[in-house]
Order: structure tokens, then C-alpha cells, then sequence
């Protein structure tokens, strides 16, 4: 495939400065770029460079930026934005074709058109594969799971029986869906487990990432709503409710019966009691522990997590720590406080 400057421009919307007859053969960070390459510049980035020195070819830019001399310019109200369109050009999935015969097929599954399912997939009876659906080697899809329409599972995704799987999902490799629910009672100094006998339900265009794990839920579902972006080595207990576009960084860990509302974002190693509710549009910072409820569009840093005013305050106090142990030191060597 050959793609010009030229129809960069048009596909970004964007105001062509140079010749629209640059064969574009790649997209690369502006210090990796090559002579035949675009790459782009940000408002924030080109106020950091009294010069850009690049080899690419091709550059989007910020209409506030001035064209570089030398160089084709594209000029775009959001350089991100008009990234990720051309990048769509060039992302390269080559997932195979059709339905292997070292798939492990049940007799009663139902498969739409346009599946792709790649070698040692098991897929027990009762599922339901909608159409375009792919699925890469050694899945384990269980007894009447639905993978919805157009969603891609990456290879050793696991999908435990009776779980719902979304339109336009991305799930990746090791991922692990509708595992038992950590529950237990105690009696006569043992542990006596609770069956897990609810499902995971999971909406449209969600993205799972690697060797995370969606526990099922004790009774009903545990329920990720759509728009939802979970990031690696994320664990996420029986009976959540995770609200529509939330986001979750890596090794976030949420315990069980947590309700989340939308639009709420957790860094990375996030970790969430049991039983507690978020609200919606809540920030929480990287590394906090939430032992308790988050009101509506709050922001919280800290363990045990609150409200970043105050935790700025304790922060800056703890700063002069030093400083008052000094003082403490040469009031004691002058008799006060004995």
C-alpha cells in the first residue's frame, strides 16, 4: 500500500504545506525517523525545541506551529488525534484465516461468518461465537460463553463458562475471565469455600490487558461496562460493578462487591477494599489505598487515600521533619520540655 503526503492531509483534515507527493513508508518518534517517514510534533514538545531536528519526511503540527522549513508539513488543530487516524493505516494484524482443524470445536457451538480460530482453541458446548470474531491459539472458551461481534481474544485467554464478552472487545494474552470468586466462611478453624455460581458480563469495546483476572461473581455478575480500558496484571474481584469508560493502570487490585462509577481513573497499583463505592469522574492516584466511599468527582492520593488538599498539606509537613527534629534536639539540650 502507498500512501502520499498528499492523502494524509485529506484524511486528517489537515492544511497541506509542501508537496502532496511524498510516498509516506512509515510513522516513527521524531529522533528514530528516516528520510521517506512521517512523524508529528506537539504544541507542548515544540515549545521545548528551539529547533526540530528530524529526518523524517513528513510532519503533523499544531495549526499554531509555523511550517518548518524543509520539510512537508501537515498542520492539524490535534496532532495526537490525527495520529491515531494515520496510524489505523498502518497497523499491521495479519491473524490468519478461517477455522483450524486442531481447534477442539464442541458439537453444539454456534460460530457466525468471518471467524478466524487459530490452532489448540477449545470451545466447549453452548457458546456462541458472533461474526468476526478472532480468536488466537490456545483460548479456552467455556461452556455457553458469548464472545460478541468483532472482538479479538489474544493467545491463552481463558473464558470460564456461562460469561458474556461484549461487542468490539480486546482481550489479551493470559487474560482470565469468570475465574472463582475469592470467598470463604470460617468454621472450626477452617475455610469453607462459597460456590461462585454468578458469571462475568463485560460490554462493548472493552480492553483487557495481559494476565488480568475478572472474578465471577458469588450470585448474579460481575458486570465491566462499556468503554472500559484495564491494563496489565490487573485483578478484579467477584461481584465488582465497574462503571462505563472507566480506566485502570497495571496491577490495580479491586476486592469484592466494589462499585465504581464512570468516567473514573486509577493508577497503577490502586488497591480498593471490599464493599466500597466510587463515584463518578473520581482521579485516584498511583499507589493509593481506598479503605472507604469516594464522592463524586474527587481526586485522592495516599494510603489510606484523601483528598489531595489534604494530602499536600501532611506532605508538606512531612517535608519539615528534619527540621523540627533539629529544633526539638537543641530545645532538649536547653532543659525545655524535661
Amino acid at each position: 500500500m502507498t500512501i502520499t503526503s498528499g492523502q494524509i492531509a485529506e484524511l486528517t483534515e489537515g492544511e497541506l504545506f509542501g508537496s502532496a507527493d511524498v510516498v509516506i513508508t512509515g510513522v516513527y518518534p521524531l529522533e528514530d525517523a528516516e528520510e521517506g517517514s512521517l512523524s508529528f510534533v506537539t504544541e507542548e514538545y515544540a515549545k521545548k525545541l528551539k529547533k526540530i531536528d528530524t529526518k523524517a519526511s513528513v510532519l503533523i503540527i499544531p495549526k499554531s506551529l509555523s511550517p518548518i522549513e524543509g520539510k512537508v508539513c501537515i498542520a492539524v488543530e490535534n496532532p495526537m488525534e490525527a495520529l491515531i487516524k494515520v496510524l489505523h493505516l498502518f497497523e499491521k494484524k495479519h491473524f490468519g484465516y478461517g477455522i483450524s482443524p486442531h481447534a477442539v470445536i464442541y458439537p453444539n457451538v454456534t460460530i457466525g461468518d468471518n471467524v478466524i480460530i487459530r490452532e489448540f482453541v477449545v470451545i466447549e458446548d453452548g457458546a456462541f461465537i458472533e461474526d468476526d470474531v478472532v480468536i488466537m491459539p490456545f483460548c479456552y472458551i467455556g461452556r455457553n460463553v458469548r464472545v460478541g461481534r468483532k472482538s479479538i481474544l489474544f493467545p491463552a485467554v481463558v473464558i470460564y463458562h456461562g460469561c458474556v464478552i461484549g461487542e468490539k472487545n480486546i482481550i489479551h494474552a493470559g487474560a482470565v475471565i469468570g475465574a472463582d470468586g475469592f470467598g470463604y466462611i470460617e468454621k472450626n478453624g477452617v475455610r469453607v469455600k462459597i460456590p461462585q455460581v454468578g458469571n462475568v458480563v463485560i460490554g462493548d469495546n472493552v480492553e483487557i490487558g495481559a494476565n488480568t483476572c475478572i472474578d465471577r461473581a458469588t450470585l448474579g455478575s460481575t458486570k465491566i461496562g462499556a468503554g472500559v480500558k484495564i491494563d496489565n496484571l490487573v485483578q478484579i474481584g467477584h461481584n465488582v460493578c465497574v462503571g462505563d469508560n472507566t480506566v485502570m493502570a497495571g496491577q490495580c487490585g479491586i476486592a469484592g462487591s466494589v462499585r465504581i462509577g464512570k468516567n473514573v481513573m486509577m493508577g497503577g497499583q490502586v488497591g480498593v477494599a471490599d464493599h466500597v463505592n466510587i463515584g463518578d469522574n473520581v482521579k485516584i492516584a498511583a499507589k493509593s489505598g481506598v479503605p472507604g466511599n469516594i464522592r463524586d468527582g474527587e481526586t485522592v492520593i495516599g494510603s489510606p487515600a484523601m483528598p489531595v488538599a489534604v494530602w499536600r498539606k501532611i506532605y508538606g509537613a512531612m517535608k519539615k521533619l528534619p527540621e523540627i527534629y533539629e529544633f526539638y534536639k537543641k530545645l532538649k539540650k536547653q532543659g525545655v520540655g524535661k
